[in-house]
């Protein structure tokens, strides 16, 4: 199971925003590159960047651009998600083409799930990660969209099997109340939607403590016949509850 630091990029700086409010934030690093050599040198394979400024579409994020170029030059073997701000084909090239893994559309998939159809025909389904950001719970709650602030009018689980109908194969889950709250992560609403949707999972949003991954990798074989393939992971690295080595060696128990 893949552990996949969190960095998220404001104005050019590595910031953790609790629950995602933009007037709750704490600045980590003026240097995105040095956290990507920390994460690299413990051992981590995959870096999950989120271009904020992107997310709230309030600013050009050209600070953030100029980030993300560093991170991926930085990067070595390390692969990389890409999010925030996707929301046309011409977004998602631009990332991939920069060096990216994989694109993370967010927004995008409830207000134009023809794009996410299109990204995966045109990129292919390895590339393509939908971001599920929610309150409320899997069956009942609500996708947010616009870095959180607008709602979706759509539950996680029917968006999910919108997705999957339109060839979407791995999803990022966040309960929105848990992040950055280190309380523990929605993981049986992770292994849900991967069990009735047969797709990937990542989980994300309030991993505080090694206790929580191993709950994650303990609660993992219900999500068949789907999969829970990793957890993002922030606050916690950056306040050293843990390390990335030590997560990683939690999740290959």
């Amino acid at each position: 199971m893949e552990l996949f630091p969190a960095i998220d990029l404001r104005g050019g700086a590595v910031v953790r925003l609790l629950q995602g409010e933009r007037d709750r934030q704490t600045t980590y690093s003026d240097d995105p590159t040095a956290m990507v050599d920390a994460f690299r040198e413990e051992g981590a394979r995959w870096l999950h960047v989120v271009n904020l400024d992107g997310a709230f579409a309030d600013t050009s994020g050209a600070a953030n651009q100029d980030a993300l170029r560093r991170i991926l030059q930085a990067r070595g073997a390390m692969s990389v998600q890409v999010g925030g701000g996707l929301r046309g084909l011409d977004d998602i090239e631009a990332a991939l083409s920069l060096g990216a893994s994989r694109a993370i559309i967010g927004s995008a998939a409830v207000d134009n799930p023809a794009l996410v159809r299109d990204a995966v025909a045109r990129f292919g389904a390895s590339r393509i990660v939908v971001g599920v950001d929610a309150r409320g719970g899997v069956r009942s709650g609500e996708v947010k969209t616009r870095g959180w602030t607008e709602g979706g009018a759509v539950t996680p689980l029917a968006l999910v099997r919108q997705m999957v109908a339109v060839g979407v194969e791995r999803f990022i889950y966040t309960d929105i109340g848990r992040d950055g709250m280190q309380m523990g992560p929605d993981v049986a609403g992770s292994v849900e939607l991967a069990r009735e949707s047969g797709a990937e999972v990542i989980v994300s949003g309030g991993v505080g403590a090694l206790d929580h991954l191993q709950a994650v990798v303990a609660q993992a074989p219900g999500a068949s016949p789907g999969r829970v393939g990793g957890v993002v992971v922030g606050k916690a690295l950056y306040e050293g509850a843990f390390s990335a080595r030590e997560a990683l060696a939690a999740l290959a128990t």
